[in-house]
C-alpha cells in the first residue's frame, strides 16, 4: 500500500506547497470519519498544512483562490449525490482536488483533479482519475484492539445501500449510522473489539476489522463498491478477510 500513499503525497505535495488550501470532509457516517482520520494523519506524516473547513458554507466565506482537498468517499452514486453538488459550488471559487472515492457513474467536471480508490469500474467510469487506497487504510498501525475477541460480530447494513439479498441477523448492530464524519473513531473500534471474527456489508467496517486483525467477511451492497475496494486494496493485502460474491455465509 506504501507505494500508492507515496504517489498521493508526491502528488499533493507538489499541488499545495505554497498555494493556500483547504480541506473538507465528505459528509457522512462514522465510515467516513475513518476516512477523515486517516486523511488528516496523512496531512500530518506529509507536513502538509491543511485546514479543515468544517462546513461547504464557511468554506465558501473563504477569499477565492487556492485548493480544495475535498474527502474520499462513497457519495458519487445514484443514491448519494451530494459530494458531485458539494464540488460542483466548491469549483466556482476554488480548484478542487477529490480523494480516493467511488464513482458509480462518469463524472467530469472542470478545475477538478479525481483519484479512485478501486482500479476497476470506478476507474472505468472516471479514466483520468488517479488510483489511490482508501485514505482509511492510512491508519494501518495506528489502530489496535485490546483483546482478539471471541464470536462473531454482525454488522449490516440497514438502510438503501443494502443489497436486501441476506436477512439481516436479530443480533445486528448497524454500527455505522451510531457516529458521523466528525465523530471520534475510539467508540468505533470498541465496538468491534469483543469479536473474533466480523460479518458485515459495510466497507468500512471491513476495512476497520481487516486493521485490527479480526477475521472479516465482507458482503456485496447495492453496487460494486465493496467488491472493487475488495479487490483493489484489501485482497492481496490482508490474509485475514473474505469476500462473499453471492451473500452466501
Amino acid at each position: 500500500m506504501d507505494e500508492a500513499f507515496e504517489s498521493l503525497r508526491t502528488n499533493l505535495t507538489g499541488r499545495l506547497r505554497g498555494t493556500r488550501a483547504y480541506y473538507i470532509a465528505n459528509p457522512g457516517n462514522w465510515g467516513d470519519a475513518l476516512i477523515r482520520q486517516g486523511t488528516l494523519r496523512f496531512f500530518r506524516d506529509s507536513g502538509l498544512d491543511v485546514p479543515e473547513a468544517p462546513t461547504v458554507q464557511q468554506l465558501m466565506a473563504q477569499p477565492p483562490g487556492g485548493v480544495v482537498v475535498f474527502g474520499g468517499g462513497g457519495a458519487w452514486c445514484r443514491l448519494w449525490n451530494h459530494a458531485e453538488l458539494a464540488v460542483t459550488m466548491i469549483k466556482q471559487r476554488f480548484e478542487v482536488i477529490v480523494l480516493p472515492s467511488t464513482y458509480e457513474m462518469a463524472y467530469a467536471i472542470p478545475k477538478t483533479t479525481f483519484f479512485c480508490r478501486d482500479r476497476y469500474e470506478s476507474q472505468a467510469n472516471v479514466p483520468a482519475a488517479t488510483f489511490c487506497h482508501d485514505m482509511a487504510f492510512y491508519l494501518k498501525g495506528s489502530v489496535h484492539a485490546a483483546t482478539a475477541g471471541q464470536g462473531s460480530g454482525s454488522f449490516f447494513r440497514t438502510d438503501a445501500e443494502s443489497s436486501r439479498r441476506r436477512p439481516i441477523p436479530p443480533d445486528n448492530n448497524d454500527i455505522s449510522l451510531r457516529g458521523d464524519h466528525l465523530a471520534e473513531i475510539g467508540g468505533f473500534v470498541q465496538a468491534l473489539e469483543p469479536f473474533a471474527s466480523i460479518h458485515t456489508d459495510r466497507l468500512h467496517v471491513a476495512i476497520l476489522g481487516c486493521l485490527l486483525d479480526k477475521d472479516v467477511h465482507l458482503y456485496p451492497g447495492s453496487y460494486f463498491k465493496s467488491r472493487a475496494v475488495y479487490l483493489s486494496s484489501m485482497k492481496d493485502h490482508f490474509a485475514n478477510i473474505t469476500f462473499h460474491e453471492n451473500d452466501e455465509s
